[in-house]
């Protein structure tokens, strides 16, 4: 669900004409075919029918339903075909500029949270980084599973080997995590068993992803998952690697610690 105001929904449905059940000048074709081209949407197809059949209910359904990402995204596109045919709505330009803003303040939302936290050091590990991190940041998190799994991969081999855990390429996500979370529950590094259980639980969920990269992304030609399903799973893997990455900060530091006080130094803050 969108965070658009009352406030702002009336600017919008203002701007786009929307009282008389139109939408700016789009036909019901152009205006499923704007859905399509711009969200990968069938604003037709049944799922933004609940508020009547007009173009302006079915937009007015899309406010209801998707996230503010989605929906900026939606009226940016809708204010560029204003640009782009001249439309008679660009003349109310204090308004126009008012709904700018509003398409700029829902493209500031993360259809994923922690996504940031898909980064790498190396400027391999950053290509594979960035490429997931654009398909989550054009709200396509159907076609970014594929990226992302081959970024958790490097991820995970690059910990087991900081940690001294051998590697094999050929073992799965689930057992390099698996291994992973052992390892560090061996050196005493995880502070409690709420914290173990969660990367444990982790480690069943990296274990399907594989499954669903091989069979339910664009890796091969494969029925993509539901949208909400693909968020659902980057949104946990992302916030997973987020919790590893600041464990092994601190795991880090006091390591650093450790070493500088047996050697009689301090660690400058």
């Amino acid at each position: 669900m969108s965070s658009l105001s009352p406030r702002e929904k009336r600017k919008l449905e203002d701007l786009f004409g929307m009282s008389s059940g139109y939408v700016l000048d789009f036909s019901n074709n152009s205006f499923a075919r704007f859905f399509e081209e711009e969200v990968n949407r069938d604003i037709y197809g049944g799922a933004y029918s609940g508020n009547g059949s007009s173009k302006a209910n079915h937009l007015r359904s899309f406010w209801t339903k998707e996230d503010d990402s989605l929906v900026g995204r939606v009226i940016h596109g809708l204010l560029e075909h204003c640009r782009d045919t001249g439309h008679s709505a660009l003349e109310r330009q204090a308004l126009f500029r008012d709904c700018e803003a509003i398409a700029a303040r829902l493209a500031q939302a993360k259809p994923v949270e922690d996504i940031e936290a898909i980064d790498g050091d190396t400027e391999d590990f950053q290509k594979v980084a960035k490429a997931a991190r654009e398909c989550f940041e054009r709200n396509e998190p159907e076609q970014g599973l594929d990226r992302l799994h081959t970024f958790l991969v490097k991820f995970l081999r690059k910990l087991c080997e900081e940690h001294g855990i051998p590697r094999d390429r050929s073992v799965p996500l689930g057992g390099l995590m698996g291994a992973y979370v052992k390892r560090v529950k061996e050196e005493g590094l995880l502070t409690s068993q709420m914290a173990e259980h969660i990367l444990k639980g982790a480690t069943t969920i990296f274990g399907q992803y594989d499954y669903v990269r091989n069979n339910h992304t664009m890796a091969h030609d494969n029925p993509v998952l539901a949208y909400d399903e693909a968020l659902l799973i980057a949104s946990n893997v992302a916030s997973t690697v987020r919790f590893i990455k600041a464990c092994e900060e601190r795991w880090k530091l006091a390591r650093q610690q450790e070493e500088a006080s047996a050697e009689g130094m301090d660690i400058p803050f």
